[in-house]
């Protein structure tokens, strides 16, 4: 059985996580992994994006999002879109590079993982 997977590491400012009002933490990213899917089982253990928080308070605590990959596409696409809203072009064209750069090193990665 073989799974092809890249982690990165996340580093992020304090994300604050509600479930309620009173259930609030302040989490920072520490990893982003990309799990591909289980070969042979492909229907049953898809690809996936993981994402690990780290809770400030409780460093030893995590908090795991597991994403489809068109969950995580579209997730990423809104944040990108509300997050570069107010950029100016020389921030945007910054932006685009950088997500060339990731892009293209994901499958540089995963090319040399087969």
């Amino acid at each position: 059985m073989t799974v092809k997977f890249v982690t990165h590491a996340l580093n992020t400012n304090d994300i604050t996580v509600m479930g309620n009002v009173t259930d609030v933490a302040t989490v920072r990213g520490n990893k982003i992994s990309r799990i591909g899917a289980v070969e042979g089982q492909e229907q049953q253990n898809p690809a996936a994006i993981h994402l690990n928080f780290e809770l400030v308070h409780q460093p030893h605590e995590m908090l795991v999002w597991m994403l489809s990959l068109p969950d995580a596409v579209e997730l990423g696409l809104q944040l990108l879109a509300m997050g570069i809203e107010d950029q100016p072009s020389p921030g945007i064209d910054e932006i685009r590079d950088r997500l060339s750069q990731l892009i293209a090193e994901l499958d540089r990665t995963l090319q040399v993982s087969h």
